[in-house]
């Protein structure tokens, strides 16, 4: 809170650094990558180890609605693949496998900038599963519909191009069984994307 404060109170000092008039509404087209992780926890008969990352499709669109000259409130909807690479022992030896998940994911954040074109946003986001497989195998039977996560990151806009950079943290488990306090993985999300801002008002 103490940080979000200061940020706030460094952006107030500025002049227009959101680039609009208060009250403009801008649409942004965005496509990217996102880079998915694994984090929670989980016992090795189940997951597996050595686990990696694995790289997917991210694209969306996002609208945002300008405060004031630092303050925006974006909420948007994307398409992303998800999941993660992991090494899964068994009895003829270690297995390669890929988990992908994909998801329609719904973010809302405050976006404050904190110098022209620059903000840093937190906030949350919706992600309803719209596919789940292992190696070709659908578990999305196995996996629970609904994920909630944390955004946090950074974007820098230039001629209405915007570089965004975030990382999604999620705090729901992916898995519905078994349900202890062994098994309990999530997926995370570390997204990169290059939008256009067109402006509505």
């Amino acid at each position: 809170m103490t940080l979000v404060m200061a940020v706030a109170a460094i952006a107030a000092s500025a002049q227009n650094n959101t680039l609009r008039e208060p009250g403009t509404i801008s649409i942004q087209p965005k496509v990217g990558i996102g880079i998915g992780y694994l984090s929670g926890s989980w016992t090795s008969d189940v997951i597996g180890n050595d686990n990696k990352a694995k790289v997917g499709f991210v694209g969306g669109v996002e609208g945002e609605y300008y405060i004031n000259n630092w303050l925006g409130v974006a909420a948007g909807v994307n398409f992303a693949q998800q999941g993660w690479k992991a090494t899964k022992p068994s009895r003829t030896g270690d297995i390669d496998y890929k988990a992908k998940l994909n998801y329609l994911n719904i973010p809302i954040t405050a976006d404050f900038y904190v110098l022209p074109g620059f903000a840093l946003k937190t906030g949350m986001q919706f992600g309803f599963l719209a596919s789940a497989k292992m190696d070709g195998e659908d578990v999305k039977d196995k996996a629970k519909k609904f994920n909630f996560s944390i955004p946090v990151g950074l974007s820098y806009e230039y001629k209405n191009v915007v570089l965004d950079l975030r990382y999604n943290i999620s705090v729901t488990k992916v898995n519905k069984e078994p349900d202890n306090d062994d098994n309990k993985w999530r997926s995370d999300l570390l997204q990169i994307t290059l939008g256009y801002k067109f402006d509505l008002k």
